[in-house]
């Protein structure tokens, strides 16, 4: 049985690394969907990516390459290329050769990532994710990070908050109330819960999730109460299959921070629970569906706008 009857790779902005990790002049190998990248950051500032291969005789790009001015050099001949991929010089020839070209992608830096635009046909950005206000605000500041790589395709992990039945079983949450309204590329989802957690729920045990879904690879759920902070979660798939997560905790100046240690953790674990349901699970494309199961159905049709092709999500 194939576990993902979907296109293995969702339209839309991913995440290839975060902004500290390139540095001025900084040269990064990467891979996701299923591709071998270069990341690199010019001296004006700008980052760039680039198909990793040197199109004249292969080499790496990102292992050795190094920056020059706003292009990079390939390690192998010296060839220098141009963030929009086309060649810059090649340092012992009279004339570039008119094929000289290696494959580049749209880039968009913001909310702390290095993010890439993936298209099945190419096509240009069809939308662009918010900032998120909290990331860079002067009275919040980067409290933790978590790192998942996970054998699942990232249109479950989006599901799994629309799943009203499983928050019992598996979580010990009690919903009292789902609101979900979907705005073209953006899904807001609102959960109010009641559980026995003292790490995230009111003396009462009640509890609120605000989550923002900005296109396939980019989520955010936003917090208040016993702290003020926010996760934003990055998805980024690696190959058919296979994809990494990321938990990028934001927090209030004035927000407790032993009280945030406990919240963030716990917040970690409840995803953590998760994560073997992930990696093993299949995709039902028609699920046999139960009175109380939550509105599948209706996230289902939102995100296949993500697709080039069609995909079947009628029950």
């Amino acid at each position: 049985m194939e576990r993902f009857p979907l296109p293995p790779f969702p339209n839309g902005w991913f995440k290839v690394c975060y902004s500290e990790e390139l540095p001025a002049a900084g040269v990064r190998p990467v891979h996701v969907v299923g591709r071998d990248l270069v990341v690199f950051r010019g001296e004006d500032g700008k980052a760039r990516i680039l198909d990793a291969y040197c199109p004249h005789l292969g080499a790496h790009l990102g292992v050795g390459g190094k920056v020059v001015g706003n292009t990079i050099r390939c390690p192998f001949h010296g060839w220098r290329w141009n963030g929009d991929g086309s060649c810059a010089e090649v340092p012992y020839a009279k004339r570039i050769p008119p094929k000289a070209e290696v494959g580049c992608w749209r880039v968009l830096e913001q909310n702390g990532f290095v993010a890439s635009w993936f298209h099945a046909e190419k096509a240009e950005p069809a939308f662009t994710p918010d900032l998120i206000p909290e990331v860079g605000h002067p009275e919040y500041s980067l409290f933790g990070r978590r790192k998942w790589e996970i054998n699942a395709h990232l249109q479950d992990l989006y599901e799994n908050g629309f799943d009203v039945a499983h928050f019992k079983t598996l979580h010990g949450m009690e919903v009292k109330g789902v609101n979900l309204t979907p705005e073209g590329p953006i899904m807001k989802l609102h959960l109010e819960f009641v559980r026995d957690a003292a790490a995230q729920s009111s003396a009462e045990g009640m509890a609120t999730i605000r989550s923002f879904m900005y296109g396939p690879g980019l989520s955010l759920t936003r917090v208040s109460g016993l702290i003020e902070g926010v996760s934003v979660q990055s998805l980024t798939p690696i190959d058919p299959g296979k994809m990494e997560l990321t938990h990028n905790y934001y927090l209030h100046e004035k927000s407790n921070r032993e009280v945030a240690e406990g919240f963030f953790d716990f917040y970690a674990k409840d995803w953590e629970l998760d994560i073997p349901l992930w990696n093993t699970k299949v995709f039902r494309p028609q699920p046999v569906l139960a009175e109380g199961d939550g509105d599948i159905s209706r996230f289902r049709k939102w995100y296949r706008q993500f697709y080039s092709e069609p995909v079947e999500v009628n029950f």
